[in-house]
């Protein structure tokens, strides 16, 4: 499948030039985009620290070597629309189909819309870094986005969705279907955590962007709930019917100084792991789950839910020079996760610095330097540590 989206990407690049990507007939009209990124970077780890996983990557002790946005991020898309309908569809490397979703302008306007398909959520900002895969100091000050199945309705900034929860689908699942922390350092056993919960529960999100001159904020909430429940005595299972609530709330933008800007962000939120907003890229990331599965006093297992606070914040600095044809970005963002349970508050910091050349309007350089640190974890030694990254991308947009 893959092979076959990249020989059409290649056939089309073939048949027309680069910057003919968009095409009128009457009332229909076909835009074709994509990004290519072709990365490598270097990363030093602390003996502790458990780098970002990378299915094109090599590693010898502490020094690993990878590219991470070529099959991460490379994207190829097109849209067809007529009048105020249209479809976009996105391909991928390692997620061949990454959105479809179908849009309806409400009266031809850009600001008032009806969305429903795979795409982009909403309750989310992060900015700034490029390594580890576009990473964006998600997890180190920032919410991570994901693409998942909804229906969105966007008024004038507004923007309202339902967002179904992604089961079952192999990478970027709702963390809350892939199992759960067992406290049994002795027995081995296995549980099919499917079976234990309700999957298909939408969540509901929000955000709504201010936009004045050189100056924007976006406000942003989510909120859903998990359900787990087992209804037949077993064993090893004991009956149980249990309920984990997630939610965010925050705000991010960007504001223009003539040629600096800084973007800014900030979130608080409850048990973010389970919908994958929280924990995708820390490299050993089970401390984050809210979920626990115990014995009880009949030697059977049930399952607890210990809340976990997660809250974060970050900021950045840029510069434009050169009439924009270069810019210069830096960023640093803290995170902290809060629980009873832990030992340690799970505290962690991110820097990276960074420099984009535009060589023309459609390929752009960009060399980066990035630390993670994790100062302290839930655990006395729980991933605690840093990796220190370098390297290069190239950006191919259109």
């Amino acid at each position: 499948m893959q092979k076959i989206l990249w020989v059409i990407i290649i056939t089309l690049f073939s048949q027309y030039p680069l910057y003919a990507k968009e095409f009128i007939f009457g009332d229909f009209k076909t835009d074709i985009f994509g990004t290519l990124y072709v990365d490598g970077f270097y990363t030093y780890s602390s003996e502790n620290f458990e780098p970002m996983y990378s299915s094109m990557k090599i590693e010898n002790g502490r020094h690993s070597f990878g590219s991470y946005a070529f099959a991460g991020s490379s994207k190829f898309g097109i849209t067809l629309a007529y009048r105020n309908i249209s479809g976009t569809i996105e391909a991928g490397i390692s997620d061949p189909v990454r959105k479809f979703y179908l849009k309806y302008n409400i009266g031809g306007s850009a600001n008032h819309y009806l969305l429903a398909g795979k795409d982009n959520n909403i309750a989310y900002y992060n900015f700034g870094q490029m390594s580890n895969d576009n990473q964006a100091l998600i997890d180190y000050g920032t919410v991570s986005n994901m693409r998942r199945l909804q229906i969105r309705y966007g008024i004038n900034g507004f923007e309202i969705a339902v967002i179904f929860p992604y089961i079952g689908f192999g990478a970027s699942n709702d963390m809350a279907y892939k199992g759960y922390y067992i406290n049994d350092n002795i027995e081995n056993t296995f549980i099919k955590h499917s079976d234990y919960m309700f999957k298909y529960i939408p969540r509901l999100e929000f955000a709504y962007t201010v936009i004045k001159n050189n100056f924007n904020i976006k406000f942003f909430g989510s909120y859903g709930i998990y359900m787990y429940e087992n209804t037949v005595l077993t064993d090893e299972m004991d009956k149980f019917n249990s309920t984990a609530h997630v939610f965010n709330a925050g705000f991010g933008g960007q504001a223009d100084f003539g040629n600096n800007f800084i973007n800014y962000t900030f979130y608080i939120g409850q048990n973010m792991y389970l919908n994958d907003s929280n924990g995708v890229c820390f490299g050993n990331n089970s401390f984050l789950n809210p979920v626990f599965l115990k014995k009880n006093d009949s030697n059977l297992y049930n399952i607890d839910i210990k809340n976990i606070l997660n809250t974060g914040v970050a900021f950045g600095y840029g510069y434009k020079a050169f009439n924009g044809k270069m810019v210069i970005q830096t960023g640093a963002g803290y995170s902290l996760n809060i629980a009873n349970h832990y030992k340690n508050s799970n505290r962690n910091l991110g820097a990276f610095f960074n420099t984009r050349y535009y060589i023309n309007d459609y390929f752009s350089l960009i060399p980066e330097l990035a630390l993670l640190y994790n100062i302290s974890g839930a655990e006395e030694k729980f991933n605690n540590g840093f990796s220190i990254t370098a390297g290069i991308m190239a950006v191919l947009s259109f």
